[in-house]
């Protein structure tokens, strides 16, 4: 896993306040096909978009994130071993339009409230004319969203944010801590959606379990290319 610093001079902010209890519980040939008349050579279009050209190019220094392409509400992943589906959980500050939300507890043995690993989807996410030909966002550009989540939750980062990989696809993580627990988080955007893993933590007596669950489940995240 290619590991890199996500900003220079700036710690990123995180996007969730996490889980919180709830209360009591056609044959047609397309315009853009280039045809020619028997013998003749058929067409080409004389020039290509620069920024096409620089898809495809890999430079490590660049300050962009680039954004999947690929439906993320169709992600999959496997429940850690230890761990079992939990009720009575709501994300409580959704930062975008929710889509899904799924959470999971320790089983054996079962840890307090609160001590959970979780999976939230969203739709929506507008980068607005951010995002260039080849769906890369300036790392600016998330910085001033992820602050727009930090203003709304109240979290400090324990940490810099940094690049990972989430289903072989670029993402960010980074360590975050609120009033009641503290999370590392792994969100993996697209150019409207937003697929959002985060494990949090009540005690530090409790972190070595939520991680090591919580290492599994980003590791069986998979998101079909079709």
């Amino acid at each position: 896993m290619r590991s890199a610093r996500l900003l220079a001079c700036a710690v990123l902010a995180v996007l969730l306040a996490g889980c919180g209890m709830l209360p009591g519980t056609g044959d047609e040939e397309p315009d853009d096909v280039a045809t020619s008349s028997p013998g003749e050579p058929a067409t080409m279009p004389s020039e290509i978009p620069s920024w096409l050209l620089e898809c495809g190019s890999s430079d490590d220094e660049r300050d962009e994130l680039q954004l999947s392409t690929l439906d993320l509400t169709q992600a999959t992943w496997a429940m850690p071993a230890g761990f079992q589906r939990a009720s009575g959980y709501v994300e409580d500050n959704p930062v975008e339009t929710l889509h899904s939300i799924w959470v999971a507890e320790p089983a054996d043995p079962p840890l307090p409230s609160l001590n959970v690993v979780n999976v939230v989807l969203y739709t929506d996410v507008d980068w607005g004319d951010l995002a260039d030909g080849c769906g890369r966002v300036p790392l600016a550009a998330v910085e001033e969203k992820l602050a727009r989540y930090r203003d709304q939750i109240g979290a400090t980062p324990m940490g810099e944010a940094t690049m990972t990989e989430v289903s072989g696809l670029p993402a960010v993580t980074q360590e975050v801590g609120l009033a009641s627990y503290d999370y590392v988080g792994y969100w993996l955007f697209s150019s409207d959606q937003l697929l959002h893993v985060y494990c949090q933590w009540t005690s530090d007596s409790y972190r070595a379990t939520i991680t090591s669950g919580c290492d599994e489940l980003v590791a069986s995240v998979q998101v079909p290319d079709a």
